[in-house]
């Protein structure tokens, strides 16, 4: 457990210098957007967390040599960089409704926080972090850095479009009408693919080390 949390802190370190800055300007935005729904307003931070955590995969591609010494085996290393991730949806979910909470106590109508929407939205990015994290670990090796950067971004902005166009999803809708159900659903599917995508991820390292 000591090596994992370990991991998380190289995670947090190798981009501290730029966490900040971005997380204040991805604020910024997601004030726009809780002026006009509360679930956009976390919709828009969830997508922010796709980018803090596919960062951190931008950071270890320039400093290889260094990550290659950190104590710890394959398993260690991965989980640490996948609940670096989970880590940054959390963060970015209490942001995100604690500026949609402001804004409405400011007297703007954002609408009505559904914990079935949320919920469905913490599961969608659980989802779309595990698929980016095991494209991530695929591809890396063979990227450069600029590349990297350009595709690690994918995942993000495909959430970000679907967020975007919330209110008119038959998926949103389905969690509205059938309640707490699909929206825990969405969640539970979301935590089941962060597991698997670790096994996986564990694998293709394996695979590769074994070439």
């Amino acid at each position: 457990m000591k090596q994992i949390i370990g991991y998380i802190e190289y995670d947090y370190m190798s981009i501290k210098s730029g966490i900040l800055y971005m997380i204040a300007v991805f604020e910024a935005i997601t004030l726009v957007f809780a002026t006009r729904s509360g679930a956009g307003a976390v919709g828009y931070m969830l997508f922010a967390a796709l980018i803090l955590a596919g960062t951190t995969f931008g950071a270890a591609k320039q400093a290889v040599p260094f990550t290659s010494l950190v104590p710890g085996n394959i398993l260690q290393k991965v989980l640490g960089r996948y609940l670096s991730g989970v880590l940054c949806v959390i963060l970015c979910t209490l942001l995100g409704m604690t500026t949609a909470g402001v804004v409405k106590l400011a007297g703007h109508d954002n609408g009505k926080m559904e914990l079935p929407v949320l919920s469905g939205l913490v599961g969608i990015t659980l989802l779309f972090l595990a698929v980016q994290n095991v494209m991530l670990y695929l591809l890396i090796p063979y990227l450069g850095v600029q590349f990297t950067s350009l595709v690690r971004m994918v995942p993000g902005f495909i959430l970000f479009f679907f967020v975007m166009n919330i209110n008119n999803t038959e998926i949103m809708s389905a969690i509205l009408q059938y309640g707490d159900v699909l929206g825990f659903i969405l969640l539970g599917i979301g935590a089941a693919s962060i597991a698997a995508a670790v096994f996986v991820s564990c694998l293709i390292i394996r695979n590769r080390d074994n070439e």
